[in-house]
């Protein structure tokens, strides 16, 4: 029997307005694994349900249902036992992998309501939320809490949302509701937690039944017992429970941030029927996963592959295989060679538009990190190879690279040689912080002439230099639109006629941004080439 009657509940769920401001929400869907069991097997609903650790007559029951608590079924009864008092109870198991799944999935949809989000540790189903600064984007606490609870209804779950003031208020609160409310003070969340009955509590079955026979049923009759002794007989979860009840114990809000899945998609222009082509796509998606795990020091435990398949031509629009491994590893090659068995024995139907690889990781041994470390991303021996076929396809000179020379003007800093040999790139240590990728300048084969003007043309006039850049047909830009960087001087050539030049910026909205220089020999300006 809920301790909470009818009314006061109604005038929870109306207060729209708190006298504080600290807030935290619970969100409570109770017998969470037992509630994806009865989605696995909805033709249970209404009848008395269990989930079992084991599947033998003398498992304990983890979670039970409403209709099997109504004729005397508790967690912490045998299966057998169970069965003696209702031999139409249903009973199945509920592996972790998919309470682990559905509560991250749980996770991050709560997070779309509140930035800071904790699941609890140890009763599956249970969250609380940072509910306090949220008015500006989510209005009052009764219209943030129903608009929660209705999206969960939506999805088929039972549960109940409460918005008070303490971790365990909220979450005793919770208990005993299937609605959301909002507590209006903190007084009034303390009364009410008192009424609430222990066996709406997670309390161990041993100590749930002691307290039974000394006559405690309430949580407010458990909080007038001493607290001398009260862990030494009933243990120190009961203990550390009547702490928190009281109030003499901080326990803040401890956030956690779910991690992302390690995933890459590919889309896929044109249908894709080919297994082999799909192949050498799925590769590429591979290398940078693997890297990113190699930093962490996990390992692929279980590699998914979703398709999604043209739906003119296939059965299903989209299919999902999965490949383990013998054992978690970096291994591309070995993925790779996974990956190929499977495809070549996949129906495509009219091709894969979509590709999708998606890991599952745990921590890596050392031999596969050593592994890892020693197989190089970038096979240089075949990439000279590569070279020299088309050295001899095209000639000696169709593959080349740069190289940096003494000279001081741009054009004169580099010169184009042969490919000879290869070296694996070093890594860029970037001086950003921002995390954007490097700009690359683009020389011109030679400075292209632009117009004639005064050395400080680019500060006063320098939509002139991009509409000569642009075309006559460029769109006009106005002074104020325009960005300019400069001036840069760079001499050269002193002993045999000085060159000297000024190097400049400038941008506007939506065009390139031009790298130009004033020469001073000459009156003129130039265009050396264009940033991106």
């Amino acid at each position: 029997m809920p301790p909470m009657d009818a009314p006061n509940l109604s005038a929870l769920r109306r207060a729209g307005r708190i006298q504080r401001t600290g807030r935290i929400a619970c969100v409570d869907l109770p017998a969470f694994p037992l509630q994806l069991l009865l989605r696995k097997h909805p033709d249970w609903r209404g009848k008395p349900t269990a989930v079992v650790e084991e599947d033998n007559p003398q498992s304990p029951l983890l979670w039970v249902s409403e209709s099997a608590r109504r004729v005397g079924i508790l967690p912490g009864m045998r299966y057998a036992s169970a069965l003696a008092l209702d031999r139409d109870l249903q009973a199945a198991t509920v592996t972790a992998r998919r309470i682990a799944a559905a509560t991250e999935a749980l996770h991050r949809y709560l997070l779309t309501f509140s930035p800071r989000v904790e699941p609890a540790r140890h009763e599956p189903g249970v969250f609380w939320l940072d509910a306090g600064g949220l008015e500006r984007l989510n209005g009052t606490p009764t219209e943030w809490a129903e608009r929660l609870w209705r999206g969960l209804r939506e999805a088929r779950f039972v549960c109940g949302v409460t918005v008070g003031y303490s971790r365990f208020g909220t979450y005793c609160l919770s208990r005993v509701h299937r609605q959301a409310a909002v507590i209006p003070s903190p007084a009034r969340e303390v009364a009410a937690c008192r009424r609430v009955t222990l066996d709406r509590l997670d309390l161990p079955p041993r100590v749930r039944d002691d307290l039974k026979r000394l006559g405690l049923t309430t949580v407010g009759e458990l909080m007038e017992l001493p607290a001398a002794g009260l862990a030494a007989r009933f243990g120190a979860e009961t203990a550390h429970l009547v702490t928190l009840a009281r109030g003499l114990r901080f326990d803040p809000l401890q956030p956690v941030t779910p991690d992302e899945p390690v995933r890459a998609v590919e889309e896929i222009e044109h249908a894709e029927v080919d297994a082999w082509r799909l192949l050498f796509l799925i590769k590429r998606l591979l290398h940078p996963l693997l890297a990113r795990l190699g930093k962490e020091q996990q390992a692929v435990a279980l590699l998914h592959l979703d398709l999604k398949l043209d739906a003119r031509g296939a059965a299903t629009a989209s299919r999902r295989e999965s490949l383990r491994p013998a054992a978690p590893t970096l291994d591309v090659v070995l993925l790779t060679e996974l990956v190929r068995l499977r495809l070549e024995g996949l129906d495509l139907g009219a091709g894969a538009e979509q590709v999708a690889v998606e890991l599952e990781t745990v921590a890596a041994t050392p031999e596969a990190l050593e592994l890892f470390r020693r197989r190089q991303r970038r096979d240089l021996a075949a990439a000279l190879r590569a070279v020299a076929r088309v050295r001899a396809e095209l000639g000696d000179q169709a593959v080349v690279q740069a190289e940096l020379t003494d000279g001081h003007l741009p054009e004169q800093a580099s010169q184009w040689k042969g490919v000879e040999e290869l070296h694996q790139p070093a890594a860029q240590k970037s001086k950003a912080t921002n995390n954007h990728p490097p700009m690359v300048r683009r020389m011109l084969p030679r400075p292209r002439p632009l117009v004639n003007g005064p050395a400080n043309l680019a500060q006063v006039r320098g939509e002139e230099l991009l509409r000569a850049a642009s075309g006559p047909n460029a769109q006009a830009s106005t002074r104020c639109t325009v960005r300019r960087d400069g001036p840069h001087l760079v001499s050269s050539g002193w002993w045999a006629g000085e060159q000297r030049r000024a190097y400049h910026f400038v941008e506007a909205p939506g065009s390139a941004l031009l790298w130009v220089y004033y020469d001073e020999n000459e009156k003129r300006w130039y265009q050396q080439g264009t940033v991106e």
